[in-house]
């Protein structure tokens, strides 16, 4: 019993240093995220690996201009109230 006990700490110690050199050779999963809400109408890259606020001119009209094209898209999309589903008829009564 004593044995296991000894191995499993031995797993667990390792597993652990393991985790923990990983994540050493990972920071950028340390580091905080942005904040989407702060950010309203900015656009975030994230081609280098990292997100990058910006907020050019280009950026903003590129932006205007989807808003465009999706409410140009979507302006005569409607949508059907869910239909209800038939009740199941009961099982006649065995005899």
């Amino acid at each position: 019993m004593k044995r296991r006990l000894l191995w499993l700490g031995i797993v667990a110690l390792a597993g652990a240093g393991a985790w923990f050199g990983w994540l050493r050779t990972h920071p950028a999963l340390l580091e905080n995220p942005v904040d989407l809400a702060k950010h309203d109408g900015q656009t975030i890259d994230f081609s280098s690996g990292k997100p990058v606020v910006k907020d050019s001119p280009e950026d903003k009209a590129a932006l205007d201009a989807a808003a465009k094209d999706l409410a140009e898209a979507s302006k005569g999309v409607t949508f059907d109230p869910p239909k209800k589903k038939p009740e199941p008829t009961p099982a006649p009564p065995k005899s």
